[in-house]
């Protein structure tokens, strides 16, 4: 119901946006709606659509597969994490769309460098949430562990598995957006498939309702990422625990 009232509000100020600017530029929802079904057979805007999601998704297990082990390496061992935070605190403010020309020399200009750069870019926000969840996790639980003989794997398993869990969560909720984003521009380069792709060519060839198509699936696979990711925050943690 929540993304009803809000599709409703978007939909109800574009109309009226549409309404007062009367031009080809913003074309009228139902005119973009209508193209986008009509369309499926033919520039089949879905096929742009599983590309995209392909790259954001592999980019994302990529970038968890790195910052988990390293996140929870520099919360648990303190000379760990006086080499490592600062490598992170170096890089994580540097616009990572600046490396696509590095990413496509080194892994050529296919889906790898997009992948990697959306890997970077949910990478660091990751590893450093991650880093500190470890970090607060209190004493007292290690201090127990210890007095029970807990092993390592139990103690991540039982402790800090469930500590880091949440923070993994939020740190993929906030870099969807900012991943999408820097998508669209790298599928604009060596790409025939991709949402970004699909919306710049629709532009340069002024299909302005084909655009707008492009631009709702882009929506709505960033909606579809929130939804699922909230999803699956609820089956892997309890109530109590959120």
């Amino acid at each position: 119901m929540k993304y009803l009232r809000g599709f409703l509000v978007v939909l109800i100020g574009w109309y009226l946006l549409a309404f007062l600017l009367q031009g080809p530029i913003i074309p009228y929802p139902h005119a973009v709606f209508l193209h986008l079904v009509s369309s499926m057979q033919t520039s089949k805007p879905y096929l742009h659509l599983l590309f995209s999601l392909y790259r954001i998704v592999m980019g994302m297990a990529f970038a968890l597969l790195l910052a988990i082990p390293v996140g929870m390496l520099a919360g648990r061992t303190q000379k760990l994490d006086q080499l490592i935070s600062p490598v992170l605190y170096l890089l994580y403010p540097l616009p990572k769309i600046a490396f696509l020309p590095v990413f496509m020399v080194l892994f050529g200009i296919g889906d790898l460098s997009k992948i990697m750069l959306i890997a970077v870019i949910v990478f660091f926000p990751a590893a450093v949430t991650i880093r500190d969840g470890v970090k607060e996790i209190p004493f007292q639980y290690l201090e127990l562990a210890a007095a029970y003989h807990l092993t390592a794997k139990q103690i991540i398993a039982h402790i800090v598995w469930p500590a880091i869990l949440p923070r993994i969560f939020s740190s993929l909720r906030i870099t969807v957006g900012i991943s999408l984003s820097v998508l669209f521009i790298s599928e604009n380069y060596a790409a025939e498939y991709g949402l970004g792709y699909y919306i710049m060519n629709n532009w340069v060839m002024a299909q302005y309702v084909g655009m707008y198509a492009g631009i709702v699936l882009l929506s709505l696979l960033g909606l579809s990422l929130y939804i699922v990711l909230d999803g699956l925050e609820r089956l892997a943690i309890p109530e109590e625990a959120r």
